[in-house]
């Protein structure tokens, strides 16, 4: 009873600390509140999930503040209730809800949940599977285009068996989101491969002051993010582990992005520590995303916390 309670607790807290940090988002405009709120009312809490686990939370925050994304998953039997509720509230299309049974009945996952974004003064919504699955079995999902020629033949050339994550938005102009691992058993090697796939969806590689800085990753545990709209590769992201935010900061110079003075606030208002950092081109446009794991917000004056890994 005890580890539930907690778990519960954390739920609440996690919550709150959402909320509050809406705030302090310009982005966000009054008409956006009622969305996200609804968003984070439709998660199941732990006494909805199975054995009463825990729900894992993640929330991005581009480094100008120009961008924020929540997600959340865990066991279907405690989600795929609360995410019907959910996409019917947001008016779900038929043909929306027709792919998301198609996928999840032939990916069967294990992990599910919902996820919500705001960027361009839009809100965006949609659903994604966080657990492995075979790459020949979500290869079969896509139809015949360039970004799934594309794919193959960087998945080939590099011998990659499985994807990492699954995400699909929903309403207008819908995308899919896929992620691999990026292979190679040291730091520099998965560097050197990342840069190489960005050269090859993008047209150019990373950036020598970028790859000097993800050098120093302690741990070989890059992926590559790769967004899919209309047939096309629109969107290609590096993910970096367990970057401290001092160094997740001077990654931002490197890629000449703005840096808001409010994120290191924010940062610290989320509480937990930072997960990932991703580097993403879309077009000429260029970002870096702070990927944070939601807890109890960091007491002020305390050292920055400890890089967690990424999931």
């Amino acid at each position: 009873m005890a580890s539930l309670e907690n778990a519960l607790q954390k739920a609440l807290s996690v919550r709150l600390n959402l909320q509050i940090s809406l705030s302090q988002l310009p982005i966000i405009e009054e008409w956006m509140d009622i969305h996200l709120d609804r968003w984070l009312e439709h998660n199941p809490t732990p006494p909805d999930m199975p054995n009463g686990e825990g729900v894992e939370f993640l929330a991005m925050l581009g480094s100008d503040l120009r961008r924020v994304w929540w997600g959340a998953w865990g066991d279907p039997r405690g989600f795929v209730p609360r995410i019907a509720d959910y996409f019917k509230l947001c008016n779900i299309a038929k043909s929306d809800a027709q792919v998301l049974d198609q996928i999840g009945e032939q990916l069967e996952p294990r992990l599910v949940g919902s996820w919500i974004g705001v960027w361009g003064g839009k809100v965006t919504t949609g659903w994604h599977f966080m657990d492995p699955h075979e790459w020949p079995k979500v290869e079969s999902m896509f139809g015949t285009h360039e970004a799934k020629y594309a794919i193959k033949k960087w998945v080939d050339d590099h011998h990659i068996t499985r994807v990492e994550r699954f995400s699909q938005s929903i309403g207008d102009s819908p995308f899919s989101e896929i992620e691999f691992a990026i292979p190679g058993d040291s730091v520099d090697a998965q560097v050197v491969t990342l840069s190489a796939a960005f050269d090859q969806f993008t047209g150019a590689p990373l950036d020598a002051a970028i790859t000097d800085r993800l050098r120093t990753v302690q741990v070989p545990q890059f992926g590559l993010s790769l967004r899919i709209r209309g047939g096309h590769v629109v969107r290609v992201g590096g993910l970096a582990p367990g970057l401290a935010e001092s160094v997740a900061v001077e990654l931002c110079n490197d890629a000449k992005v703005g840096v808001d003075p409010k994120l290191t606030k924010l940062l610290g208002a989320l509480g937990g520590g930072i997960a990932r950092v991703e580097y993403g081109r879309a077009g000429e446009r260029v970002g870096v995303d702070i990927h944070v794991e939601p807890g109890e917000p960091a007491p002020k004056h305390a050292p920055a916390p400890a890089p967690s890994e990424a999931n």
